[in-house]
């Protein structure tokens, strides 16, 4: 059977951070928000011990950021909020040394975008708000260089999407927010190699704060969110890039927005807690591409949502902090499959 069980809690309950598996294997939460307060502080999970310990705080405090682990095993930080103003600010930390570095800040300040690794080892930052615009304009930082320049901008304003890298070395993002907080069902491709940006085609549900999955067969996966209403889905659609077509997929058992979704070393996909429209939930589903399923999974033991949940290398999942039913959460629970 597969099972939640408990993990060591974390030193500072959040939601609204992020999560990345570093190459030691270990796992860095950063920043978020936690009830009243914006924490810079950082913390380091060790699966091998099933502890949780300080690492340095960053420079700056935020939420609603990304991070990205570069081919150098360094970790960037950008944008996000920190309660008074939209960042343009951008850090990387070491996990050597375990040191926070200032990197050059962006162009343009912004929180709900989405940062993707390049094949070039470059990172493509796209669209996010910024108090009071939806932004269309993209970003690349160069590591090497230090450096960040203007890329083609969206044909879109949109924040609160999602981004992916093809197997071709493009990125397709997906939905989001637009002008007048309306819900996208449109979708574009950015390729690299000629910087600009083309339609996709459109999803067949409106949807942001949603999750999509690359599979190995180069599909992607869309999942939940919230729809044009502002209600929670449980309808999903599969892309093809080979024939630029999204296709329904089987609906999740639970409609859900805000929740996380995983791919696991089996292929299938792992999608947890989030929000149904009137409550934090706990349960969990597997999706299985070949027969185009899902199933329940055993139910986390808290409820939570704007969480993470991250595949560590034992083909375990980590889900950590969160919003709860009452308050943030510190607590993190460990799925094996």
């Amino acid at each position: 059977m597969r099972l939640w069980n408990a993990a060591a809690s974390m030193v500072t309950a959040r939601g609204y951070h992020t999560a990345t598996l570093l190459n030691s294997g270990k796992v860095l939460i950063a920043g978020g928000y936690s009830s009243v307060q914006y924490p810079a502080s950082c913390e380091i999970y060790d699966p091998s011990t099933n502890q949780w310990n300080s690492a340095a705080s960053m420079a700056t405090a935020r939420a609603y950021h990304t991070t990205t682990l570069l081919d150098s095993g360094k970790v960037l930080i950008a944008g996000g909020f920190n309660s008074t103003d939209y960042l343009d600010s951008c850090e990387i930390y070491d996990p050597s040394t375990n040191q926070w570095n200032s990197a050059a800040s962006m162009a343009t300040a912004r929180g709900y975008h989405t940062a993707t690794l390049l094949n070039s080892g470059k990172v493509l930052i796209a669209g996010g708000f910024n108090s009071t615009d939806f932004l269309d304009s993209c970003e690349i930082y160069d590591p090497s260089t230090d450096q960040w320049n203007s890329a083609a901008s969206l044909a879109t304003e949109r924040s609160s999407h999602t981004t992916i890298l093809l197997k071709s070395g493009k990125v397709l993002t997906v939905g989001g927010l637009s002008t007048s907080f309306s819900v996208l069902v449109t979708c574009e491709i950015y390729d690299p190699s000629t910087d600009q940006w083309s339609s996709a085609a459109s999803l067949g549900t409106a949807r942001a704060y949603h999750t999509t999955i690359l599979f190995n067969s180069s599909k992607v996966l869309a999942i939940g969110g919230l729809s044009a209403l502002y209600y929670a889905l449980a309808s999903c659609e599969i892309y093809d890039p080979s024939t630029d077509q999204w296709n329904s997929a089987a609906s999740l058992g639970t409609i859900r927005a805000y929740h996380t979704a995983t791919l696991l070393n089996s292929g299938k996909v792992l999608a947890t807690g989030g929000y149904n429209s009137t409550s934090i939930l706990a349960s969990s589903e597997i999706y299985d591409l070949s027969t185009d399923q899902w199933n329940s999974a055993t139910s986390m033991a808290t409820a939570r949502s704007s969480h993470t949940a991250i595949l560590l290398n034992s083909d375990k999942v980590l889900a950590s902090a969160g919003v709860g039913l009452t308050a943030f959460l510190a607590s993190s629970e460990i799925y094996n499959p």
